[in-house]
């Protein structure tokens, strides 16, 4: 199966208590498949922090035009609310590139959810 390389920018909240440091998950559904639920993984203490956007390049199957993305987190860091903005994907190898709107918290205190999924708006 070909694989796709898409670079990903999550943007947090401004919100001073808008970030999380609990492991975090993304997990992409498109036109033809979906990923597996991959972690991204902190690079530093910085990661996912209030105000910051975090960067990623994933290479998976090719799953056709994206439709929908998924992300949360596994609450392993006490009070890890996070509040997320959007999630802006591009394909690295077309011009496609899609946003996904989340502006949400997702927490047990926040939203009682440790994850939430968007589907794209045409």
């Amino acid at each position: 199966m070909k694989q796709n390389t898409y670079t990903i920018w999550i943007r947090t909240g401004d919100d001073a208590l808008a970030g999380t440091d609990s492991n975090v998950f993304i997990q992409l559904f498109g036109t033809t498949g979906k990923t597996e639920s991959i972690h991204l993984p902190a690079r530093d203490i910085f990661s996912f922090e209030a105000g910051g956007t975090d960067q990623y390049v994933l290479e998976v199957p090719d799953i056709g035009d994206l439709t929908r993305c998924c992300i949360g987190h596994d609450d392993s860091e006490g009070d890890s609310g996070w509040y997320v903005v959007d999630v802006r994907i591009a394909d690295d190898e077309t011009d496609r590139e899609w946003l996904f709107t989340f502006n949400q918290w997702i927490g047990k205190a926040e939203s009682g959810k440790l994850f939430a999924c968007v589907d794209l708006s045409h």
